[in-house]
């Protein structure tokens, strides 16, 4: 494993490379620069239109707000005087609970000091009243379920809570991305489940896919999390071939009814990598291909993957596969 230092330079060396891996989205692109301005009547706007697409509602909705932390509280007053609008609260649900983990930072816990612990436990709860009253506002969102995820995760509320929660959101849209994406976090083994549990959950979300839908190849991030949670060198845990056998499987069943979905970059990037830690190169470099040279997701895999360990950045990784690094 390299350095800190090492791992601050590939960060540093990739600040060029987009984090925007989902399909690309023009109407947010062309207001990014007024949403870093903090115009909220533009941040509003963005959100109304998402409305009758989950996917795409969530995938603006979280990167929106990220943005807005800054201005959360404006946020909270211009959502007080409209109480009955859906998208305002999803919207102040959202950019609180972004708010939480910035102050608590992705530090490991015992990094974390009991106040920021307290400042991001208070900062939590008061995501809870807008995103249900979200959902109360238009009953079949499946997004503000999924962002009530996210804060129990960090509330540490019960595992029963968490599948009632669960049952809400899938209730609503059973094969949500983002949705599944938060499950796999919710049961791996350092939050509520187990390495069983999680594996077991994955498997199952690949058999039960429709043909083309992305889900498959969260079974990738499910193996990540067992290999991190268990200090797994990434070149032996994946070359294990049960392993290599099923993300073969997934690849080439997703592959062969591959359509259009607004996750799909993301799903190349788990395989992508999957694959190539696997030794299964050729279908590693099929999946990479398909994305941009510049455009990396900034959570699973390269988070774990790519600062983490020595030649397995996702620059070294396409070059490696005979892949450049601009488009």
């Amino acid at each position: 494993m390299p350095s800190k230092f090492m791992m601050i330079m590939r960060v540093l060396r990739d600040i060029g490379i987009s984090t925007d891996a989902g399909q690309p989205d023009p109407d947010f692109k062309a207001a990014e620069h007024d949403l870093y301005k903090g115009d909220l009547e533009v941040a509003w706007k963005l959100a109304a239109a998402t409305q009758g697409d989950n996917e795409l509602r969530a995938d603006r909705i979280g990167k929106i707000s990220k943005i807005l932390v800054r201005n959360v509280d404006e946020l909270g007053k211009i959502a007080a005087a409209n109480p009955d609008d859906a998208d305002l609260q999803l919207l102040l649900g959202a950019t609180r609970i972004q708010h939480a983990w910035k102050v608590r930072t992705g530090a490991t816990a015992d990094q974390v000091s009991r106040e920021q612990f307290e400042q991001f436990w208070f900062i939590l709860g008061g995501a809870y009243d807008p995103l249900m009253h979200a959902a109360e506002l238009r009953p079949a969102d499946p997004v503000p379920w999924d962002k009530l995820q996210w804060r129990g995760l960090g509330l540490q509320v019960s595992r029963d809570e968490m599948d009632e929660v669960w049952q809400e959101l899938t209730d609503r849209d059973p094969f949500h991305y983002g949705a599944h994406y938060s499950r796999v976090q919710v049961l791996c083994e350092k939050w509520q489940g187990s390495d069983r549990e999680v594996l077991e959950f994955t498997n199952e979300v690949a058999q039960s896919a429709p043909p083309g839908e992305p889900l498959s190849a969260l079974t990738v991030a499910a193996h990540l999390e067992v290999m991190m949670g268990n200090d797994a060198e990434p070149l032996d845990y994946f070359g294990r071939p049960h392993i290599s056998a099923q993300l073969v499987r997934i690849s080439d069943n997703w592959l062969a009814g591959l359509r259009p979905h607004h996750r799909n970059i993301e799903a190349h990037h788990l395989l992508g990598v999957g694959l190539y830690l696997a030794g299964e190169r050729e279908r590693a470099r099929d999946h990479l291909s398909r994305v941009s040279a510049r455009s990396v997701t900034d959570g699973l895999p390269w988070s774990y993957i790519g600062y983490r360990y020595d030649k397995l950045d996702y620059r070294t990784i396409r070059k490696s596969l005979g892949l450049k690094m601009k488009d």
